[in-house]
């Protein structure tokens, strides 16, 4: 008999009804608590009631897709997510990890695979909160651009910027270890919580988020240390 995982639930959304039934029945066989939604918006309300223990999200539903609710579950919290997509799309992928997704899975898949991955991240994210956190200041400055930790605000020449959630992330990241070459298997694993080296989620971050410092000219670069990682510092743009 499975022992019952009193204290994991797991919100699975998916349009289609064959798919999310298969994925809770494979779920609750292995002692978890499951619940299933058809809309981004249904999933968003029971968020919004009670935080699960981790969630699965496909990325194509009706009304509001899957990248839209990530988007909205990132403003408020890091509760696990993976994202579920029928296309094999490295873009899709890329894009999905820097909006803050903890792992992706492409159908068809094996129910199994995806209770394996379920449990990977679940203990993925458990053990990151078991680790000593670094206590980050209420306030960090390099150059011209100004952190205020407290609320999340990131400031430029004195003037609001508005940063994603992983940008946000990353920056602080950065900034409380100013002028240290940073390697990219560190940043996956601490700022996404990544184990597998991926340089394309780093690389399209990093694109973004120069340009975004670029256009509201921040006296301040993102330095690729070529062989090791990155590196925060002042003056012109480091490639």
């Amino acid at each position: 008999m499975v022992e019952k995982n009193e204290a994991k639930l797991i919100y699975v959304c998916d349009d289609d009804k064959n798919i999310s039934e298969l994925i809770k029945m494979y779920l609750e066989n292995d002692g978890f608590e499951v619940k299933t939604f058809d809309t981004g918006e249904k999933l968003l309300s029971a968020v919004r009631t009670k935080l699960p223990n981790l969630i699965t999200l496909d990325i194509m539903l009706p009304g509001i897709n899957g990248f839209d609710a990530l988007e909205k579950i990132r403003d408020k919290n890091d509760v696990p997510v993976i994202l579920v997509s029928a296309k094999d799309n490295e873009v899709d992928k890329v894009r999905g990890f820097n909006e803050g997704s903890d792992d992706y899975i492409v159908k068809p898949f094996m129910p199994l695979e995806l209770v394996a991955r379920v449990k990977n991240v679940l203990r993925r994210f458990e053990k990151a909160g078991t680790k000593v956190e670094r206590k980050v200041p209420e306030a960090l400055d390099f150059s011209n651009v100004h952190i205020e930790t407290s609320t999340m605000q990131v400031f430029i020449n004195k003037k609001p910027v508005s940063f994603t959630n992983i940008e946000y992330k990353f920056l602080v990241y950065m900034f409380e270890r100013q002028k240290e070459a940073v390697t990219k298997k560190d940043i996956l694993a601490d700022v996404w919580g990544y184990e597998e080296d991926d340089n394309r989620v780093i690389d399209d971050l990093l694109k973004r988020l120069r340009k975004k410092l670029d256009e509201n000219k921040a006296k301040l670069s993102i330095e690729t240390i070529w062989g090791v990682g990155y590196r925060l510092s002042d003056g012109a743009k480091k490639n």
